[in-house]
């Protein structure tokens, strides 16, 4: 594992945040699945997901058109496009990463055929990057600013859905019969 990206993506005060949410509640993954879905849907991609970024390793937290090993979960960080994402806090924009220096020789692009990527960052209200909202494709697409757009708006519905499911260890958990 590089070094480097672990240490870049371990930042505590990042961790913790993430540490806020129930990762583990079942009415987040659906919530998170048909986010995924519909941003498929509505950009023409076959595969949308919603991926955490731990120190060394991606979680998919939500997907939809997930295939191959991806089905397991997650991956190495050093595979995942979306620690670009989550390190610049930025869209992470590669149209054909048989071509991008940075992705070329990727794993996901060499042995599963990853060509196009577009990522948003899920920014907590505390402004903390936990992951990103995706899309890929396996062949080379030029992202357009209104397509960017709705990638950034569902990587906001993917926040909005997290902050309404915390963790039991976060000081904004509620237990249900308080809410009432």
């Amino acid at each position: 594992m590089s070094t480097l990206l672990h240490h870049r993506l371990a930042d505590r005060t990042r961790l913790t945040a993430l540490a806020n949410y129930d990762l583990d509640d079942p009415h987040l993954r659906q919530q998170l699945d048909a986010i995924a879905m519909r941003t498929a849907m509505h950009l023409h991609m076959p595969t949308a997901m919603t991926t955490l970024m731990l120190d060394n390793a991606a979680m998919i937290a939500g997907a939809h058109g997930v295939e191959g090993w991806m089905r397991s979960g997650g991956a190495p960080a050093e595979w995942a496009f979306c620690a670009q994402t989550v390190l610049t806090g930025e869209p992470y924009i590669v149209s054909d990463a048989t071509s991008d220096p940075m992705q070329c020789t990727n794993p996901a692009v060499e042995l599963d055929g990853v060509r196009a990527y577009a990522g948003a960052p899920l920014i907590t209200p505390s402004g903390q990057v936990l992951g990103a909202h995706c899309v890929i494709e396996q062949v080379p697409h030029v992202f357009s600013a209104d397509e960017i757009a709705e990638l950034q708006a569902a990587a906001a519905d993917v926040v909005i859905a997290f902050e309404q499911h915390p963790s039991r260890h976060s000081p904004e958990y509620r237990p249900s019969f308080f809410t009432n």
